[in-house]
């Protein structure tokens, strides 16, 4: 119930605001408001319903987005839905293509990516531009992660700020990283080209 929900992250926040002012450390401004929190739990269920259930079960990063905003950390929250975004394409990039990934990358960044355990040493942006190059995602849907991926760098905990986030702004972008990429599996083009390498080589 949304009401029960409501309570047990309030009672939540109380302990843990009296546990920071015990501390003598700052309590105000750091956890999000209820109600902000509450907007993002009432549409959590539709949004994850989108990625299939085996899916689900190493969606470790998507479970720590929520638990952080159940805390009042979206900034964290952020953070952790864009790390397993980043994480879900890397899979994809080894499971469709690596060869032809790495075709699309400059010169010295292909001398460090030698397997797909090697795909962790190169920028964020490299491994969105590239996707999309080799049609793993959409040109809008690369729009969406580009501008994701620009405020991951200037709004979440990944570098020190004090920006406010709302439920909405979380649940719409944790539902455009599920349809472009935590819950979606290579189309069309991207099948075409992948059958097309796949001829050419053989």
């Amino acid at each position: 119930e949304k009401k029960d929900i409501a309570i047990t992250v309030a009672d939540y926040q109380n302990k843990l605001k009296e546990y920071l002012d015990f501390l003598k450390l700052p309590s105000d401004r750091v956890l999000v408001g209820i109600e902000e929190r509450e907007t993002i739990f009432a549409n959590i269920p539709r949004v994850v319903s989108k990625i299939e259930d085996e899916k689900k079960e190493a969606s470790f990063y998507i479970s720590k987005f929520i638990v952080a905003c159940g805390a009042g950390l979206f900034d964290a929250a952020l953070n952790y839905l864009w790390g397993e975004t980043i994480l879900c394409l890397r899979k994809k990039i080894v499971s469709f293509d690596l060869d032809y990934f790495k075709s699309n990358l400059d010169e010295k960044t292909k001398k460090i990516v030698k397997d797909g355990s090697d795909l962790r040493n190169i920028d964020d942006n490299e491994i969105v531009v590239g996707c999309k190059n080799i049609g793993l995602i959409s040109d809008v849907g690369f729009r969406h992660l580009d501008y994701i991926r620009s405020m991951r760098n200037w709004v979440s905990a990944a570098h020190p700020n004090q920006e406010d986030l709302t439920g909405l702004n979380l649940c719409n972008w944790l539902e455009i990283c599920i349809k472009e990429v935590i819950g979606k599996e290579p189309v069309g083009p991207a099948i075409a080209n992948k059958q097309l390498l796949h001829n050419i080589r053989t």
